[in-house]
């Protein structure tokens, strides 16, 4: 069995696949974080709390990661391959170089 991965999007690259209504641009930073800047309709669940907090997913969705700098953004893309979602991206980018 081949081991699933993610693929890591360009900041340009993840402006088109945010075209889809289908993905969800996942924000991993912690609360404070978030309301400090944010982009717009992402969906903010701390890295730390992504475990717990997992069933609030659709597992049908294509999800695309980031975080401040994309050290946490890279983490928990693995774990939503890891609870079987299929579709996963990480933003190369984090928060701080966000145009």
């Amino acid at each position: 069995m081949q081991k699933r991965t993610y693929i890591t999007l360009s900041q340009s690259e993840v402006k088109v696949l945010l075209e889809d209504s289908n993905t969800v641009l996942l924000d991993v930073r912690t609360e404070d974080e978030y309301y400090e800047s944010s982009v717009k309709e992402s969906l903010n669940i701390p890295l730390h709390e992504l475990e717990e907090r997992f069933s609030e997913l659709e597992k049908n969705k294509t999800y695309i990661t980031f975080c401040r700098s994309g050290v946490r953004s890279k983490a928990a893309a693995l774990i939503l391959l890891e609870k079987g979602i299929e579709k996963v991206y990480n933003s190369e980018d984090g928060i701080l170089n966000w145009k």
